[in-house]
């Protein structure tokens, strides 16, 4: 199993809490964590455990798989292009 990019893993969690409407506040109470460790996490600053993975996977409602499948990409695109075949979806096939 690949270990995630701290900078890739920080963007998915940050854009998960976004999409479900929570706040820095809301997820750090229900992971029993403080709003600056959730803060840093989603700023690559702090790397979270597997079980903190776990936690923020059940949390989110996905797959614990999704924050660590990531393809490297092309070093000059690396965080402006995303291309068309290689975006990634949130949440589940249903919604």
């Amino acid at each position: 199993m690949q270990v995630p990019d701290e900078r890739v893993l920080a963007g998915d969690i940050r854009a998960l809490r976004k999409a479900r409407g929570l706040t820095l506040a809301e997820i750090g109470s229900k992971l029993g964590r403080s709003v600056g460790w959730v803060s840093q996490v989603e700023r690559g600053l702090s790397t979270p455990s597997l079980g903190d993975l776990r936690a923020f996977a059940e949390l989110f409602g996905v797959p614990i798989s999704l924050f660590f499948s990531h393809d490297v990409p092309v070093e000059s695109e690396r965080g402006v292009v995303v291309r068309a075949g290689r975006r990634r979806t949130l949440g589940t096939s249903e919604s």
